[in-house]
């Protein structure tokens, strides 16, 4: 699994998405920096691109018309109920256990885990405001920034502490 930055003429928020090059073993974090990731951490890497390109798509419907807005707002709604519960459940119940074992709590695991909350909270709000037929923009700007940063922190923080306290041996048992 590869993540890359790219650049396809957008805003510039996609030169700070990472995008996943399936097959690949070597993370690109910027322009020079490479990193590895573990096999057994590629399935949440790859969640994770998928992940930041809704972030993208929030941020840029929170500028867009009403319809717009709506049509976003309740994909990823649909998004977050159907992929996204399982994935924080895979994290949540398999690999942040993992973790606690070895590094035990931590200020980045318990932000991560109150960022899981914050973001059901504003899906679940998100999704009483498509059912009104209404989405404020902020709503949107604020969902998207959080998930953005959200992802980024587990990637690049938390990812490759686990990489680096918990044995190998071990992270090849997990199946996530």
């Amino acid at each position: 699994m590869s993540v890359a930055t790219r650049n396809d003429g957008d805003d510039g928020l996609l030169d700070r998405l990472p995008h996943v090059v399936p097959g690949a073993r070597a993370a690109r974090r910027g322009p020079r920096e490479t990193v590895r990731r573990h096999p057994a951490l590629v399935p949440l890497s790859e969640e994770h691109h998928h992940e930041l390109a809704h972030a993208r798509r929030l941020l840029r419907a929170a500028g867009a018309g009403p319809e717009e807005r709506l049509a976003v707002a309740s994909a990823y709604v649909d998004a977050f109920f159907t992929e996204t519960v399982g994935h924080f459940r895979r994290e949540e119940e398999i690999l942040f256990p993992l973790y606690l074992r070895h590094a035990g709590s931590t200020p980045v695991l318990e932000r991560i885990l109150r960022e899981h909350m914050e973001l059901h909270g504003l899906v679940r709000a998100l999704r009483a405001e498509a059912a009104a037929g209404d989405i404020p923009p902020e709503a949107l700007r604020t969902l998207g920034n959080l998930l953005h940063d959200h992802v980024r922190l587990e990637e690049r923080e938390l990812f490759e502490e686990i990489e680096r306290i918990v044995p190998a041996a071990e992270l090849e048992a997990v199946r996530l």
